[in-house]
């Protein structure tokens, strides 16, 4: 199940996914892989500081986040595949579930986010 909270300016966006998935611990990583409503492949690839977001779609969709830090992701939008920022402020892994909060940036030295987002990621 994915909650996602975005909010754009003055405007407010809540989502709530529920997927069937298959959660394997290899290591420090666990990896969540699913397919979403458009029946692309994810892998969610996460540790207690760190999480990769791959979407397999055309074209592939990379979101990466770090605890407390900047990350680069790549992410198809009408205009082409943009390359942008995530600034992660929070980060914290449970038993069942992921919650981290984060604002997308149009480049690294960015004062300005696009979004703000609030998310958790969970499973049974």
């Amino acid at each position: 199940m994915i909650k996602n909270k975005i909010q754009m300016g003055n405007e407010m966006e809540l989502i709530h996914e529920e997927y069937e998935g298959e959660l394997t611990l290899k290591g420090d990583y666990h990896y969540l892989v699913y397919q979403n409503e458009e029946t692309e492949k994810v892998i969610l690839k996460f540790k207690s500081d760190e999480l990769l977001m791959t979407r397999f779609s055309k074209p592939q969709s990379l979101m990466r986040f770090v605890a407390d830090d900047l990350a680069l992701c790549s992410i198809p939008t009408p205009m082409g595949t943009q390359k942008m920022v995530t600034k992660t402020h929070r980060f914290e892994l449970g038993q069942d579930v992921l919650t981290l909060s984060y604002e997308l940036l149009p480049h690294m030295d960015s004062k300005e986010a696009l979004a703000t987002y609030q998310m958790s990621i969970s499973w049974l």
